[in-house]
């Protein structure tokens, strides 16, 4: 190991490629040292790793055995891109005395129901809410919350099992659902609890832009500040991200910093350290927090880069290294880059042909496009990301190119399904 001070970095499935990391890192002047979760994905990414920096495996330790590993290190910060790593990286951060989210607000920051009852008490937002762990709570929840609502999951991420329901019948058949992992003759995720939420309802917003925005933050302590803003594209049925796009948006500029406003305060009320990502609703009443991750955004480090606004994984390391970062003003004119994404339609089961891929790849302003995946594939709603056929990347040069752009993508028949 040099001289330089050590980054820990607790990886699995996430927001950041170890390569873009591993020049953040460069940029900052620290080494990277991996602690792999037990993942399949974590395990098999080890090699490629072991190219950018050095790896401490956590398969096969005790937390104890672990925390010897890593105290030899001396490290000076640690953070992770993985949502599903939040929780042991406060667990790590805590036992070794390095600066990141609290062990008192870590519940908060992973769980949305006790992010709404934080956002509650901190006057940021007010929206009812019930959590159901049994389907025979639906009626209660349905009292309170009324209808219409949507059901997430308390824990989770990408979209999975997100829905809307209008009746009680509907929220029934939903709760029945996601508790059992089966419905419309296949299984699906399985929830263990979930929220029945007041729906937020988006202003009318014309296509293909949605009514809704990501707004990535930077803290330490109650110095929150906006790193980047991604737009979205709108959502496909029922609720699900078609992607996003940068460094300047269709939504007007005074709007843009109420929204960057609620979001600092938002991640403020979660008494965040580091980076984190906060969706926004645009509703005709103004904005509203629909939730917080407490990491990096998807895509978000590679929108900002490719649209000249900020660089997201340089100020995340900084950050978590306990040292100075700028962060940008609100952007006004182009590049936009966008990463669109191109998900299945409810009804399908299954890829059944792709084909001419590359008159994706032929359309203007398309730099890159990544097929997720093959004939044959099942395909299943519920899934969230997961279940994306493919994804677009490039940049235009304003939103009325990038609007033609994206009708162009949606008419290539390039992918049937079942």
């Amino acid at each position: 190991m040099s001289d330089k001070p050590v980054l820990l970095v607790v990886y699995d499935t996430g927001s950041l490629a170890p390569t873009r990391l591993a020049e953040a890192a460069r940029d900052n002047g620290c080494s990277l040292v991996f602690v792999t979760a037990g993942t399949d994905h974590a395990r098999e990414m080890i090699p490629t790793l072991e190219t950018v920096g050095s790896v401490v495996d956590a398969a096969g330790r005790t937390e104890a055995e672990l925390l010897d590993a890593l105290r030899a290190l001396a490290p000076a910060g640690i953070i992770t891109f993985s949502e599903f790593q939040i929780a042991r990286t406060v667990r790590l951060a805590e036992a070794l005395g390095l600066r990141y989210h609290r062990s008192a607000d870590v519940d908060a920051i992973t769980h949305k129901d006790l992010q709404r009852q934080r956002f509650a008490e901190a006057g940021v937002d007010s929206v009812r809410f019930r959590t159901i762990s049994a389907p025979e709570q639906a009626d209660e929840a349905i009292a309170y919350v009324g209808l219409p609502a949507i059901i997430k999951p308390v824990i989770g991420a990408s979209s999975r099992n997100t829905q809307a329901v209008t009746t009680p019948e509907e929220c029934h058949a939903a709760l029945a659902q996601m508790f059992s992992g089966d419905g419309e003759g296949q299984g699906g995720p399985t929830e263990t609890a979930v929220m029945l939420e007041e729906l937020l309802v988006g202003r009318d917003t014309p296509a293909p832009w949605g009514d809704y925005i990501a707004v990535d933050c930077v803290a330490d302590g109650d110095d929150v500040r906006p790193v980047f803003v991604t737009s979205k594209f709108a959502l496909a049925e029922p609720f699900r991200e078609r992607g996003g796009y940068g460094g300047f948006s269709v939504v007007p500029q005074d709007e843009e910093r109420a929204v960057r406003d609620l979001a600092c305060r938002a991640v403020r009320a979660l008494n965040i350290h580091g980076v984190a990502d906060v969706e926004i609703k645009l509703t005709a009443e103004g904005p509203r927090v629909i939730e917080v991750n407490g990491r990096l955004g998807a895509w978000v480090d590679d929108l900002a880069v490719r649209s000249g606004t900020s660089d997201p994984a340089y100020v995340a390391v900084a950050a978590a290294l306990g040292r100075p970062y700028e962060t940008p003003e609100v952007k006004q004119d182009g590049p936009i880059a966008f990463h669109y994404l191109i998900v299945p339609p409810v009804g399908a089961r299954r890829v059944a042909s792709i084909r001419n891929v590359s008159a994706l790849r032929r359309l203007p302003n398309v730099d890159r496009v990544t097929v997720l995946a093959e004939p044959g594939a099942p395909a299943d709603w519920r899934i969230g990301a997961r279940g994306n056929t493919a994804a677009v990347i490039g940049s235009a040069a304003n939103h009325r190119e990038l609007a033609a752009t994206v009708a162009a993508i949606e008419n290539v028949d390039w992918i049937t399904y079942e």
